[in-house]
């Protein structure tokens, strides 16, 4: 299905998995994660769950922007096809190569997070970083990620993450708004000798600190020039974007059905990007799953980084 197809298999005497392929044009991961704990509360109590606010509202006109932003927008592509054309459709794009990709989820405790936290205080004379366990641990991943590829010295380095603007808009998205209301922030002029070094961690530390608060400081429209021109730039054929999926303040492990927590969770994306996804730990307050997809031989050096670096 165009929008959202779902797929429920059952292991006898085992359990079952719930696949869910999900168009982000339609939902963002917020809704996605509350459409999951609805469904699960439902399940397990045969009632409609009051701390989601449910039901959740299908009124986009809940979103107030200029109304030329919303015409840039709309006339926006998607995404751009291999021809450099561009294509507006509800069609997923093309499916990446996933000849030799491997996954893996790799995990960060809340005592590996605090330590990174602290090394980065200790080396950094800055008072005022921004240091969530997003930041520290999307800083921790992107430095790894630029060492498992081999990235030359000089060679530019793009990765994204992108920001809810539910309580940035005049007036608020109410929190039952089922939809997609995230706006993607861009960096494309850092050189791979940023991340490189012994200094690499904290550099990417201090990057996504400053954009998180420069985000909590500017509107929709400046944000979404920022985007536009990014895109405008970017040539297909270079390094390829990193970017996450997912957070760790979803709480998809909340979902219980009726048995219990989900014994796992993974997302998996068709970008032809390198994407990597983040959510909570499932038996741990303060800790963070990681699930990494990579061609084999990135992935064995981006392991190796990954845990010798704790």
């Amino acid at each position: 299905a165009s929008v959202l197809a779902l797929q429920i298999t059952l292991f006898p005497k085992q359990g079952f998995s719930i696949g869910a392929a999900i168009n982000h044009l339609a939902m963002d991961g917020k809704t996605v994660v509350n459409f999951f704990k609805s469904w699960a509360h439902i399940s397990k109590y045969g009632t409609i769950p009051q701390d989601i606010h449910l039901p959740m509202l299908l009124d986009r006109t809940v979103i107030h922007i200029p109304p030329e932003l919303e015409s840039k927008i709309f006339q926006f592509p998607p995404y751009i096809s291999e021809d450099k054309t561009y294509v507006r459709a509800l069609k997923l794009p093309p499916a990446k190569d996933t000849e030799d990709v491997i996954k893996m989820t790799l995990e960060l405790t809340q005592e590996n997070v605090e330590k990174l936290k602290e090394r980065v205080k200790s080396v950094s004379t800055r008072n005022d970083l921004h240091l969530s366990t997003f930041v520290v641990a999307y800083a921790y991943v992107l430095t790894c990620v630029v060492k498992a590829r081999g990235d030359d010295a000089d060679q530019l380095v793009p990765f994204t993450y992108v920001a809810d603007f539910r309580d940035r808009l005049d007036p608020p998205v109410p929190v039952n708004y089922f939809g997609n209301c995230v706006l993607p922030i861009n960096f494309s002029g850092d050189k791979a000798k940023t991340f490189l070094g012994e200094d690499g961690f904290v550099n990417a530390v201090k990057i996504l600190s400053d954009s998180i608060r420069r985000v909590s400081s500017r509107g929709a429209e400046s944000i979404w020039d920022l985007y536009e021109q990014g895109l405008k730039f970017m040539e297909l054929g270079t390094q390829k974007k990193l970017s996450v999926a997912g957070s760790n303040k979803f709480g998809i492990y909340g979902s219980d059905f009726g048995w219990g927590k989900p014994v796992s969770t993974e997302n998996i994306s068709m970008s032809r990007n390198v994407l990597f996804s983040m959510s909570e730990r499932r038996d741990e307050t303060g800790g963070v799953e990681i699930g990494m997809c990579l061609k084999k031989h990135e992935m064995d050096v981006f392991v190796s980084q990954f845990q010798n670096g704790l």
